[in-house]
């Protein structure tokens, strides 16, 4: 018996210094990957933000990821507060370069200088997850209005804040992602208990196998289920990205067909119709053999059967000595060829669910990440599955049932189970140090992104979960050995008040561990959705025109807590004038709700006031006035601005722009 538990304590040295060598190799041979998901604007040329002396033939928008043929994108010029689409058809994918977006602009020779915007949607070729975002350029001159140095780049280009939010939509896909991990983590842990922990064979565990065979269904119809609506909510997502005002059909078949998703989709999809039709024919086969077996339990309830109905007759033990029992819990017998089969089902799913993960599949598959992740969400399933299926269907059997003929096996079984547990525990911690360095490049990331944030929050959750797991393997569980160890001059009324205290303190443990373990992997399925902080690449980018000289120079001022810009452009698009208004509220994000009104007059003698209201920013707010009412001759001008925004008060304040001749 020594020998035998000796044996499996050596698991769990071997396999975390195979994971720890595993982990300095490669990051010793390979350079440290950089973690990006989904697919994000990197790069554009025009550059976001920038200034140009001529509209494009071409726009292109470059991303950190491959990219479906289902992403889109729409250029648009700012014509007298209206968006007029430039498009000379839809946007394409790069034939040469599968992370570059191209937009073909129609008669570019003849479109009117001023600012152009391009919004777009990306769907990823490897997770199917869609970004959307604007990026704005100008031609001739700025239109932005913004004081200051113009940010030019990428990094304003993705509308993070839109596909950060949970709305309904994305709500409803982290909880199907949380259920699709829980009932996958489950299944796992139910699979190593029962096929490497439980003894099999006449008699043994009844009441625990029928309860296996019905949770098995039901975490295989969870996962088969959730995988389904899993593509049905990123067509949602998509549909919404695009502005699409109904749900197309053919977008689902297009996401299985144009993404390497779609693909691992399927592959999972029919490995989990594979492991139903396996256990359908296990549970048909085990029932034949149920209906020879003349030890079958009796009917009833829990508290009504015997031991004997309850455990098989080796877990039963006479004698009550000091020692315990030799053939205590016999080696289980396992059929090869059905664990060979389960595992590699199991294993072939996990990898189809790697290669799909935000976190490993949006970059170059590094088989660092790819490993390291496969081993994580195995190690998840042994530790946080087997702690659950321990808490629904191990223990309230054993405990239940009579107490003072059960401790043999309560003992038994958790010796056997711990090694493998602490297995678990240990690659799930050594995988998660590697993916955490992965996906987190600096340090205020933990604190200023979503998804540091979400990062940190589980990572606590599980040094959490780790001690007490310590706590209950290396405490509680030599208390319950040593109650079942007492001699029998002691009284079986002290050996029982003793067992079933600590029997129900285990009980407790292990239901708190399974409440963790659903935090843990809700944090996941949120860690899913945020995806790890964009890296964008360290680009000199540079205004390619010289600064316009027409435009009056912008003025900022503060209102309520608002910030507003104000920028005049006098005659620049033949006989009318143009005033951009740019808000941002105290965080600095760009203001699109609001009730522009503008007044302007001659401050020194009255040549008329001529009024325009702009309802709403695209992100900015132009307003254009005719040259016969407004700015028609040279001298100090003053504009009244007026800011209504909803269930908010009316903001009033003057500004004085001096026009020259």
């Amino acid at each position: 018996m020594l020998h035998r538990l000796y044996r499996q304590l050596l698991i769990i040295p071997i396999t975390l210094l195979l994971s720890v060598a595993a982990f300095i190799s490669s990051t010793a041979l390979i350079a440290s990957p950089v973690a990006q998901a989904h697919a994000f604007v990197i790069g554009s040329d025009p550059v976001d933000g920038s200034t140009i002396n001529k509209v494009p033939n071409v726009i292109r928008i470059f991303f950190n990821a491959d990219i479906s043929s289902l992403s889109s994108a729409h250029a648009y010029s700012l014509e007298n507060r209206t968006l007029n689409e430039v498009n000379d058809g839809p946007a394409t994918v790069s034939s040469s370069n599968q992370r570059e977006l191209d937009i073909t602009v129609k008669t570019p020779d003849k479109q009117a200088e001023g600012g152009y915007e391009i919004m777009w949607a990306a769907v990823a070729r490897a997770d199917g997850h869609t970004t959307n975002g604007v990026i704005g350029f100008n031609v001739g001159y700025s239109s932005i209005g913004a004081a200051g140095t113009t940010t030019l780049g990428p990094t304003t280009s993705n509308d993070l804040e839109d596909i950060h939010r949970l709305d309904f939509t994305n709500a409803l896909t982290v909880v199907w992602e949380w259920l699709v991990l829980a009932a996958l983590t489950f299944w796992i842990g139910t699979l190593v208990v029962e096929q490497f922990v439980l003894p099999r064979g006449q008699g043994s565990f009844p009441l625990a196998k029928k309860r296996t065979i019905s949770l098995q269904w039901l975490c295989l119809s969870t996962l088969f289920f959730g995988e389904v609506v899993s593509l049905i909510l990123r067509n949602t997502n998509l549909a919404q990205a695009q502005a699409d005002n109904h749900f197309p059909l053919t977008g689902l078949w297009r996401i299985i067909v144009d993404t390497q998703y779609g693909t691992f989709w399927v592959t999972r999809i029919i490995l989990i119709a594979c492991a139903m039709g396996l256990l359908y024919w296990t549970e048909h086969a085990g029932n034949k053999t149920q209906e020879s077996d003349t030890a079958k339990p009796t009917a009833g309830t829990l508290g009504t059967l015997t031991s004997a109905q309850l455990l098989p007759n080796y877990l039963i033990s006479p004698r009550r000595t000091r020692q315990l029992p030799e053939t205590l819990l016999a080696e289980p017998v396992i059929p090869q060829l059905h664990m060979i089969i389960w595992l590699v089902l199991v294993g072939l799913i996990l990898f189809t669910e790697v290669m799909t993960d935000s976190l490993v599949q949006v970059i170059t598959p590094h088989i660092s990440a790819i490993l390291f992740n496969w081993l994580y969400l195995a190690a998840q399933g042994i530790w946080l599955g087997g702690f659950a299926y321990l808490a629904c269907v191990l223990l309230p059997l054993i405990v239940g049932a009579e107490p003072e003929h059960n401790r043999e096996a309560l003992v038994s079984l958790l010796n056997r189970l711990t090694p493998i547990l602490l297995a678990g525990m240990g690659i799930q911690l050594v995988s998660g140090i590697f993916l955490s360095e992965a996906s987190i490049t600096d340090s205020q990331q933990w604190l200023g992104d979503p998804y540091g944030r979400t990062l940190l929050i589980q990572s606590s959750l599980i040094v959490l979960t780790a001690g007490i797991t310590l706590y209950a393997l290396f405490i509680v569980r030599p208390r319950l050995t040593q109650q079942v160890l007492l001699p029998l001059a002691d009284g079986p009324a002290s050996r029982r008040k003793g067992h079933g205290g600590q029997a129900i303190k285990l009980r407790f443990i292990t239901n708190t561990l399974s409440l963790l373990g659903a935090g843990i992997l809700l944090c996941a399925a949120l860690l899913s959705f945020f995806a790890p902080p964009i890296h964008f690449p360290d680009v000199p980018f540079t205004i390619r025109s010289a600064e316009p000289t027409s435009a009056t120079n912008a003025q900022t001022k503060q209102m309520g807590n608002l910030t507003v810009t104000l920028q005049v452009m006098p005659g620049l698009t033949g006989y009318a004038h143009i005033i951009i208004v740019a808000i941002s509220d105290g965080k600095g994000k760009p203001v699109t709700d609001a009730k522009v009104d503008l007044t302007s007059n001659m401050r020194l003698m009255d040549m008329g006031s001529a009024h325009e209201s702009i309802d709403g920013g695209t992100p900015v707010y132009i307003a254009t006035f005719d040259k016969k009412e407004a700015f028609n001759m040279a001298g100090l001008w003053s504009i009244d601005i007026q800011i209504q925004r909803p269930k908010q008060e009316l903001l009033k304040e003057t500004f004085e722009v001096m026009l020259t001749a």
